[in-house]
């Protein structure tokens, strides 16, 4: 790193330490050669990607997966954070009742599922054979409720459609969310779809860090920012208990909208959408359960085994995540995610680590119903230049992991396009003073 006289005198602040905010500063770093770039987070960076060791189980903040085709893994790819994983069991199982029965995941197991009456069968097959070939854009206006009531399914094929919506795009209300977010998901799914990480997401952090170091970006975690202002010229100051930062460019990627707004005061940051929550029970087991993926076709409820798979346990062991979409009391939901747990054949003797997360922001505000994916803010911030969003709602592309990364991506070119074509920032300072000196 180049040594400078004011160490808080950079190009580029990012605010946030998380997917996102990692993209953001590894691109502007790599998009604006020579550049300063520093990101600060009150924590270790990682966000909620970070994971946790418990007895040697690796624990993420809830059930992770990475779509192989999705815009996430393309930005990590382009950033070099590589990583590896596996698929999940392809015997998948569906509960009704008390019932346990086989779902069917290709198109010769739907013929065969007793799931399914034969108009539901030859119906839901024709919608997952043309799936991939539907416009999502056009489907903006509708909820992905009214998307699946619109297809005039019979209630089984229609409860089975909801249930892998659900999957896919972690949203409890399918009335809340917008159709042609749901469906994009589900071609993702249908297509090359996901992978469980080996040695937990943290493995996709320490990627993005060592990506952002190579590019010439620094990572600062324990700093804690508290506003974000303009610094009367056409720059910005980062206040942190620690010091201000002044800056040509800032990319805030620090929670969702409403933490956004606070840390800027009177820029117009909002977002019309509801957040997505989850409540979420991870076991870590002596030996793998029997049936090994579980979805509840009447509650918004699955359970799913990362490992053996992903290298995620000891030797011989397992570590099985369950999950509530929607999450409502600590003990309610604990006590529902237990009672399916036991449903599938786990009993108390078999857990060596339990953890019960009661409240995981799985998705801050998902794209509303008539705004669509289209209808998100954007990455930059009207009438503030040079003050750039990044997000899991920011940006007209994906959803999780995938929305975080690609506004991370975009959000960093932007910042970087700002430094280099207007006066302020380090970068535009010592290219001044190298030409005067010249």
């Amino acid at each position: 790193m180049v040594q400078h006289t004011d160490e808080r005198q950079v190009d580029v602040v990012v605010v946030g330490g998380g997917l996102a905010g990692l993209a953001a500063a590894t691109t502007a770093a790599r998009e604006a050669p020579g550049a300063r770039v520093v990101v600060l987070d009150s924590r270790s960076p990682g966000g909620r990607a970070r994971s946790d060791v418990r007895d040697g189980f690796v624990l993420n903040q809830g059930p992770h997966a990475v779509y192989r085709d999705g815009p996430g893994a393309a930005v990590l790819a382009r950033l070099g954070a590589r990583f590896e994983g596996v698929a999940p069991s392809k015997r998948v199982y569906g509960t009704v009742g008390d019932q346990i029965v086989r779902l069917p995941t290709t198109a010769g197991s739907l013929l065969r599922s007793p799931l399914l009456g034969a108009a539901g069968k030859a119906k839901l097959g024709r919608l997952l054979t043309g799936l991939r070939r539907t416009r999502t854009a056009a489907l903006a206006p509708l909820s992905a409720g009214e998307w699946v009531r619109s297809l005039c399914l019979p209630d089984e094929a229609a409860g089975l459609l909801c249930t892998l919506t659900r999957v896919a795009t972690y949203a409890a209300d399918l009335d809340a969310i917008s159709a042609d977010a749901a469906v994009r998901q589900l071609q993702m799914a249908a297509g090359g779809g996901v992978i469980y990480v080996h040695d937990g997401w943290q493995s996709l952090v320490d990627g993005l860090v060592e990506a952002a170091g190579r590019s010439g970006a620094l990572v600062r975690g324990g700093e804690r920012v508290t506003g974000v202002e303009p610094d009367g010229g056409s720059g910005w100051q980062v206040s942190t208990p620690a010091g201000t930062w002044t800056a040509g460019a800032v990319v805030v990627a620090a929670g969702g909208p409403e933490a956004a707004a606070a840390l800027v005061p009177g820029a117009a940051i909002a977002a019309s959408g509801t957040d997505a929550t989850a409540a979420c029970l991870d076991l870590g087991l002596r030996r793998p359960p029997e049936r090994r993926v579980i979805f509840a076709l009447d509650r918004p409820i699955y359970l799913s085994t990362h490992a053996p798979g992903a290298r995620l346990a000891p030797e011989g062991a397992s570590l099985v995540q369950l999950m509530r979409y929607g999450a409502r009391s600590s003990a309610e939901d604990r006590a529902e995610l237990r009672d399916f747990a036991r449903a599938a054949g786990i009993g108390e003797d078999d857990v060596l680590v339990e953890r019960f997360l009661h409240r995981l922001v799985v998705n801050h505000a998902q794209p509303a119903p008539g705004a669509g994916l289209a209808g998100r803010p954007p990455v930059a911030v009207a009438g503030r230049a040079g003050l750039f969003l990044a997000g899991d709602w920011v940006g007209p592309v994906g959803l999780l992991a995938d929305a975080a990364l690609s506004s991370g991506a975009e959000a960093g070119r932007a910042a970087a396009a700002s430094v280099t074509t207007s006066g302020d920032g380090d970068l535009a300072r010592r290219a001044r003073a190298s030409g005067e000196a010249a």
